[in-house]
């Protein structure tokens, strides 16, 4: 059981860590990864947020 719990504690540490280490997308990778310009982001993201939707949700929706 002991060996159980430790392994368990260990697999959890292991997950958290692996989560903690990516760091946020700046605006400008953002706009990259979409294929627009900065300014282009800013304003679908100002238009996504008057619409209360999530930027990638806003993005998938214009493209179609």
């Amino acid at each position: 059981m002991k060996k159980f719990c430790t392994s368990i504690l260990v697999l959890s540490v292991l997950f958290l860590s692996a989560c903690a280490s990516s760091a946020p997308m700046t605006e400008e990778q953002q706009a990259e990864k979409y294929g627009v310009t900065v300014e282009r982001f800013r304003e679908e993201k100002r238009a996504a947020a008057r619409m209360n939707m999530g930027i990638e949700e806003h993005m998938m929706m214009i493209e179609k």
